[in-house]
């Protein structure tokens, strides 16, 4: 029935490759769902055309806009021949305020998503990263002082209402690269770091995270592996909000669950959006 209803408020658009479908920056009324062929999520970089994720068939894209405006100079770009629903934003919001259950799931699908892209940008801003002894400007701050926190100090707080406080020590790993535990965490006092593993005896501290921070939440919405490590710092108190949050929420009422949605939304589109200008500015 929610597939149906999302049929009635689309149209079948086609397009060849190369074509250019979404760039940021320019306007869309539409969300985009690939009925077949493939997309490349591009980016101008100072060194050229980068490919920072490839989309294929049952793929999303444009539902990061709502969250967090895109850098320029990223599009979307038809890698064959390509037809895609094209889901018009204004009739759909009208039909999510009308069915609720259509609303969370719709919500839980864009996380998803945006979660999928994030992996993706995280994997080439890993690859672009200069090894040891290669001088390279610095990308813009990722973390700390260079952007605000993840979380407004009312949705910090309502988050951990959600979870379990815990204290951490300094050098205490948190989350280990590879496991597959699902809770994510709100940085309540302190800080850490997120670290990948590149190598034998290489690892790369890749942000820093301090209060009203949030980590963990792409295991969480999207159930894979860890892409990195979070360790301590500093004396830490976090609020570990485990994988059933959501079912819990859910139970609670339906402005608790959207609420919880569209705040992991936010921050998921925020991050990925910083994670691309870092990409941009290192490619």
């Amino acid at each position: 029935r929610d597939r149906d209803r999302l049929e009635a408020l689309s149209k079948l658009d086609e397009f060849s490759a190369g074509d250019e479908i979404l760039v940021a920056g320019r306007h869309s009324e539409c969300i985009y769902l690939i009925a077949s062929g493939g997309v490349d999520l591009r980016a101008k970089t100072k060194s050229g055309d980068l490919t920072l994720a490839q989309l294929g068939p049952g793929d999303l894209f444009g539902e990061v806009e709502p969250f967090a405006e895109m850098p320029e100079g990223v599009r979307h770009v038809a890698r064959e021949g390509t037809i895609v629903r094209a889901i018009q934003k204004n009739p759909l919001r009208h039909e999510l305020l009308a069915h609720r259950e259509l609303a969370t799931a719709l919500l839980a699908v864009y996380a998803r998503s945006i979660s999928e892209k994030l992996r993706a940008a995280n994997d080439v801003a890993v690859r672009l990263s200069p090894r040891p002894g290669i001088s390279r400007p610095p990308p813009p701050e990722s973390a700390g002082g260079g952007r605000a926190p993840h979380l407004s100090e009312e949705e910090a707080a309502w988050l951990a209402v959600l979870g379990q406080e815990l204290e951490v020590a300094p050098g205490e790993t948190v989350v280990e690269e590879d496991e597959k535990t699902r809770s994510f965490y709100v940085v309540q006092r302190g800080e850490l770091e997120v670290r990948k593993h590149l190598g034998p005896g290489e690892n790369r501290t890749l942000a820093r995270l301090g209060p009203r921070d949030l980590f963990g939440f792409m295991a969480f919405v999207d159930g894979k592996p860890r892409s990195a490590s979070v360790v301590s710092v500093t004396p830490s108190r976090l609020a570990r909000v485990e994988s059933d949050a959501l079912d819990k929420a859910l139970h609670v009422n339906f402005t608790v669950a959207f609420k919880f949605l569209g705040t992991l939304c936010g921050v998921l589109g925020r991050t990925y959006r910083d994670t691309l200008l870092n990409v941009i500015a290192a490619g």
